[in-house]
């Protein structure tokens, strides 16, 4: 697992609400985007994958979690790795 991934996502990944499209989570996911464009290499999709699964797993259970975890990871991973 890349710790330049994690610390990128941290911003919009630590936050329970990290799957939402509240302005909050999307100024956030914005930020991790910027960051991950400033790795080298970029990100795959799998390793994007990977590292979102790694750190919202644990996260606390709120209104609207997805009941499949792993699943709402792929999808943001598909969609962070298109817009890198």
């Amino acid at each position: 697992m890349r710790q330049d991934i994690l610390q990128a996502i941290e911003c919009w990944a630590s936050r329970p609400t990290w799957f939402t499209s509240h302005p909050s989570d999307t100024t956030e996911l914005k930020h991790a985007i910027s960051n991950l464009r400033n790795l080298t290499p970029r990100p795959t999709r799998d390793e994007l994958k990977a590292a979102i699964y790694e750190r919202v797993k644990g996260l606390p259970a709120m209104l609207g979690t997805p009941r499949d975890i792993e699943k709402a990871a792929d999808e943001s991973a598909t969609k962070i790795a298109m817009k890198l």
